[in-house]
């Protein structure tokens, strides 16, 4: 809402908003800062998900540690609150007194109201009990209030409406809602958010835009993105999108832009009525393993994890969709998420380095 004000304001006076530059990096918080259950095993942070509120960005800190294996919970799930232009960072811890009430947050989004809200994954195994989604106060920056998940699900994705929170199910393709006053799940079954699959298909997000709820399912060769009533979950519309779609943005004309990570496109939904569109409007071929999509005015910014790289695209550009400029943030960083500052500035979540890094913008000719 502050950032829309600005931009009216800024409008209003024939000028373009520019944020206060943002630090080159930030090295956030790990070891025994994330209070590891062990201390001779402690975590990273391994940053994901990023929201502005109150003047600050908040980023998810899943704060895990790698095995053989794969990576486990080395603690509990955190929020790091910071200014980019400081870089000075606070640290919200969401596992509550026994540590256990929230692991591994990935997502984490901003409602109307002022609140933020992170779904915990846990372990990944549907029955844990860390599993939840988490309401944050950011302006005293404590947890408020927890809602359980109900067991066999694990939630991705958050979108927080008037009177619903809608997530994700990681083990299946539908999404259900919690209700925000009592933070009880709906006790009716989840709805359906199919897409077509060889190998396997997943929710991979769920947003509020233009005030209804997206859901984006992606599969290996395939996505669908589903347009429901913010209140019963009822599907209004769908439409294909590109194979392997990981992410959405809605933009202030109100179309969505949705990156397709299996075959490096963008693909540009435009609502209609009761209907939606798609058509595919760029190829990244120089990006690989696309994660994130956000919008500022008509310009996308985008993260690649595997090129290790984030992209700045024009959409108004001279002859259609354009890559106008590059950051490169190091071998192994693995940027994850991607948050404009305004419509030139940007910074990342580095989930590989376990920083927070300010793009350092290469022109594309």
């Amino acid at each position: 809402m502050k950032r829309i004000v600005l931009l009216l304001l800024v409008a209003a006076c024939g000028g373009t908003y520019q944020a206060p530059p943002p630090v080159a990096s930030i090295a956030l918080p790990d070891g025994s800062q994330l209070k590891p259950y062990d201390l001779t095993k402690p975590g990273k942070a391994r940053p994901q998900g990023m929201a502005e509120a109150a003047g600050r960005v908040y980023v998810t800190l899943s704060n895990q540690r790698d095995t053989d294996t794969g990576p486990v919970n080395a603690g509990p799930g955190f929020l790091a609150a910071f200014t980019p232009s400081d870089g000075n960072v606070t640290l919200i811890d969401l596992g509550g007194g026994d540590g256990l009430q929230c692991q591994n947050p990935g997502f984490v989004r901003a409602s109307a109201d002022g609140y933020l809200y992170s779904p915990c994954s846990g372990n990944f195994s549907g029955t844990d009990r860390a599993r939840a989604i988490v309401e944050v106060d950011p302006l005293a920056n404590v947890v408020t209030r927890r809602a359980a998940i109900p067991n066999g699900r694990v939630p991705n994705g958050v979108a927080v409406t008037r009177t619903r929170i809608w997530t994700g199910d990681a083990f299946t393709t539908t999404v259900f809602s919690i209700d925000r006053t009592t933070l009880a799940a709906d006790p009716t079954p989840p709805v359906p958010v199919d897409c077509a699959k060889t190998v396997f298909n997943y929710v991979a997000d769920v947003m509020t835009i233009g005030g209804d709820v997206y859901a984006l399912c992606g599969s290996n060769n395939s996505g669908e993105l589903y347009r429901l009533d913010p209140d019963t979950g009822a599907v209004k519309a769908h439409v294909t999108v590109g194979p392997n779609p990981t992410e959405l943005a809605g933009l202030d004309d109100g179309r969505i832009a949705v990156v397709n990570a299996g075959d490096s496109t963008i693909s540009l939904v435009t609502p209609s009525g009761g209907t939606l569109t798609a058509q595919k409007v760029i190829t990244l071929s120089h990006a690989d393993a696309l994660q994130d999509v956000r919008a500022f005015g008509h310009i996308l910014f985008t993260v690649a994890s595997s090129t290790n790289t984030a992209q700045r695209i024009d959409l108004d550009a001279q002859g259609g969709p354009k890559v106008v400029a590059e950051a490169n943030f190091g071998l192994n960083s693995g940027p994850y998420n991607i948050l404009p500052l305004d419509d030139t500035q940007a910074i990342v979540s580095n989930r590989g380095t376990n920083t927070i890094a300010a793009a350092n913008w290469v022109t594309v000719k």
